[in-house]
């Protein structure tokens, strides 16, 4: 009797170990039956185009390089780029460009009133007693004679209207090296330079100059 107890007993130990062999080797395929369902079923969603199944977002294009937005494409090959307008008759000048004069070339803006005219009249006589001009002539109007004393004497200047005519203007005697500057409204005409220290103006120290 004790026999068939010990016979029994190995009998159902071997079915148990059989059982727990079976579900341990089952429990892995389990997670991989799951996977395999839920992509036949996510495929037959696609197939059928369900309109339960999700949508993906649709992904934005970066824009061409080089390119502007809103500007029309050029050429081919060509990169994109915005091209103002024509400026035709009938259109608006950007402003601070001139407006056009009736003959259809732009104004020119009014010029300006030019300054006094300058001469410098420059006194020598190291070597010969005369009177050197910058210029030989000046535009009517208003001159500035700038005087240059260059002699080892005293100098002055007179500024007389032809030989013998009435006196412009004149600049008393100046020392060596100094520069007076004297202004006068002068017509048109010649006018006779000069000093008038004793000989100096018949050893030379004259000059003419004309106003235009």
């Amino acid at each position: 009797m004790s026999a068939l107890k010990r016979v029994r007993s190995a009998l159902l130990i071997g079915i148990l170990a059989m059982l727990c062999s079976a579900s341990a080797a089952s429990a892995p395929a389990a997670p991989a039956r799951s996977a395999r369902r839920h992509a036949q079923r996510a495929r037959s969603c696609h197939r059928k185009r369900h309109h339960r199944c999700p949508k993906k977002p649709a992904k934005k294009r970066p824009p061409a390089r080089g390119g502007t937005a809103g500007a029309a494409p050029g050429p081919a090959g060509a990169p994109w780029s915005t091209v103002p307008p024509a400026v035709g008759p009938g259109a608006t000048p950007a402003p601070g460009t001139p407006a056009p004069s009736p003959g259809g070339a732009p104004s020119e803006a009014p010029s300006e009133p030019s300054g006094p005219a300058h001469v410098e009249v420059t006194a020598e006589d190291t070597q010969a007693f005369r009177f050197v001009l910058s210029r030989p002539s000046v535009p009517a109007g208003q001159v500035v004679i700038e005087f240059v004393n260059h002699g080892q004497d005293e100098h002055n200047l007179h500024a007389v209207e032809g030989v013998e005519g009435a006196e412009a203007g004149s600049l008393p005697n100046t020392a060596p090296n100094a520069h007076p500057s004297l202004t006068l409204n002068l017509k048109p005409g010649n006018y006779t330079l000069f000093c008038s220290l004793p000989g100096h103006e018949a050893a030379g120290m004259k000059a003419t100059l004309v106003v235009d």
